[in-house]
């Protein structure tokens, strides 16, 4: 019996249109697109209109399949996807060594999926990914990636790791490369020559989409 498509729904919190967050995730879903059996969208929450989560609980007493959350506004749509997706990436920006407020905002809003009336953990035994963009090599990439992974594991999702690619905890890339003297290289889109993260950010999701295909054969 042949299984459904896997979904993977690509969501990023940079306010840079075509800048380097956007540069990173475009990579990973475009090579993930070529994988037989994968559908990929990509949504961006930079221009939205949505708020934070106020923990009214309105989810755990009166949640519905057709709204999930008691805010309605430009998130619900994306609740809706992340809830039917089967891999879920992640990507933003390091700001102040953490991930953005748009991000933020956004998990903080996926508290519905934890303790909603319709199904507690309806985001359990999906699979996780997170990218990050920063400008320097030790600027906030692992607290980024590690508050994302965090999310994923309250939600007990599967966050796969390739070892290899030093894709352990995510895919973090750096856009401030440099030049020999230690001075800053003047391109917009730095990211892109950052090699290793490019290649590791391919593998990692060529490693979700195993275990999302290996999960859902175990439903």
């Amino acid at each position: 019996m042949a299984l459904d498509k896997i979904k993977v729904l690509g969501i990023h919190s940079s306010p840079v249109k075509g800048g380097n967050v956007a540069h990173l995730l475009e990579h990973a879903l475009n090579e993930t697109a070529k994988m037989e059996g994968v559908e990929t969208e990509t949504v961006v929450l930079a221009g939205l209109n949505f708020s934070d989560c106020t923990q009214c609980n309105w989810c755990m007493r009166k949640q519905t399949p057709e709204q999930l959350c008691k805010i309605e506004d430009d998130i619900s749509p994306i609740l809706m996807k992340i809830r039917d997706c089967d891999v879920l990436v992640l990507a933003s920006p390091v700001y102040f060594a953490r991930l953005s407020g748009l991000m933020a905002f956004l998990i903080d809003r996926t508290r519905c999926f934890i303790f909603g009336k319709e199904k507690h953990l309806a985001l359990k035994d999906k699979v996780g990914v997170a990218l990050t963009v920063a400008w320097t090599r030790n600027g906030g990439i692992e607290t980024t990636l590690e508050s994302i992974h965090s999310a994923f594991l309250l939600h007990e999702m599967w966050t796969p790791s390739v070892h290899p690619a030093g894709a352990i905890f995510g895919v973090g890339a750096v856009s401030g490369q440099m030049n020999e003297d230690l001075s800053y290289k003047t391109g917009k889109l730095g990211v892109l020559e950052d090699r290793q993260a490019l290649g590791a950010a391919v593998l990692l999701m060529k490693k979700a989409v195993q275990t999302a295909g290996m999960l859902k054969s175990l439903k």
